[in-house]
């Protein structure tokens, strides 16, 4: 009997209250943004007003948001606590403890951010903006707004063909 290829609505999560899951895309009307977050990386703290504002402004134009936590060194008040305390509320977090998720989508760093169509196809991979651009060196100014221009663009139907940029954190392991 074959195996089935694993695809991003395929690989099991685990909620927060310790149920499966799996991302639906159909829920992104628009499209599906991915964060991988780990509650201890600096930039992950950081980027969470970032991260809240985006979601803010996009989820009304038919944007899912979701969080994942790949690593199974995290306990579940360990990310309540990193939810609440960097105001993340509306943000669904979920486990990927064994990393499959991380690996099927090549994720290496958090913060990293996946764009996702709703058909499945991935149209952006990278940094959220261009605010850190090596670990511990920060832009006073930030000149590139990556995940922003790839929403924009996508919330008015323009064309959008893949493109990555090189993710600034702390690495997945």
């Amino acid at each position: 009997m074959p195996s089935k290829e694993p695809s991003l609505q395929t690989i099991a999560l685990t909620s927060l209250q310790g149920k499966e899951g799996f991302i639906d895309l159909s829920k992104g009307q628009k499209g599906t943004v991915v964060f991988f977050l780990s509650p201890e990386c600096p930039l992950c703290q950081s980027y969470s007003l970032t991260i809240k504002q985006l979601q803010k402004t996009y989820a009304s134009q038919g944007f899912q948001f979701i969080g994942i936590v790949p690593s199974k060194d995290f306990t579940v008040a360990d990310v309540i606590e990193y939810r609440n305390h960097y105001q993340l509320k509306a943000l669904p977090l979920w486990f990927d403890p064994n990393l499959n998720l991380a690996q099927f989508c090549q994720a290496t760093i958090t913060p990293e951010v996946i764009v996702y169509k709703p058909n499945g196809q991935k149209v952006y991979q990278g940094r959220i903006d261009n605010w850190a651009y090596e670990l511990a060196k920060k832009r006073k100014l930030i000149t590139e707004h990556d995940l922003q221009n790839v929403l924009e663009k996508m919330s008015k139907n323009q064309a959008i063909t893949f493109y990555k940029t090189k993710a600034v954190g702390c690495f997945i392991n």
